[in-house]
């Protein structure tokens, strides 16, 4: 193979995704979150999990005590993934550049982003065979301990 088809493929190759990477920034949006009345007060909680190994989302109802779904994100191989657990199955996505956006190919959810504005906002936005959904969220500072 000559350099110049070395040299094309390697500037048509994709760039790595830094997974690592991406998994800190998820790390660092562990709490709680309420998204706002236009929303129907929906309610997300974070929590770095497994010695660090993953991260659990919940999505609550007003109430918080109805848990609408569950997603678990980690690293596999080097890339971060998530898997949702909804009404319609469990698909499996894919982060795509080391940012925190995700997707997945068929199933009923097709992608996931995360997208920090600050340290107190947080859009969630979750694109499905329902069409599109997407919460702003606020963190909450609340005492766990009461």
């Amino acid at each position: 193979m000559t350099p110049l088809f070395v040299a094309v493929g390697m500037l048509l190759a994709a760039p790595p995704v830094d997974g690592a990477a991406a998994f800190e920034k998820l790390k660092a949006l562990e709490g709680n979150w309420k998204a706002g009345e236009k929303d129907a007060t929906k309610y997300v909680s974070l929590r770095v999990i497994s010695n660090a190994t993953a991260v659990l989302e919940m999505v609550t109802a007003a109430d918080r005590t109805k848990v609408l779904s569950a997603t678990v994100y980690h690293l596999d191989g080097g890339k971060l993934v998530l898997t949702h657990y909804g009404a319609a199955g469990a698909p499996r996505l894919e982060a795509k550049g080391g940012k925190l956006e995700f997707e997945g190919k068929g199933g009923p959810v097709t992608s996931v982003t995360l997208t920090p504005r600050g340290d107190d906002k947080l859009v969630h936005e979750t694109v499905s065979s329902a069409g599109k959904a997407s919460l702003e969220l606020t963190r909450e500072y609340v005492d766990t301990l009461k």
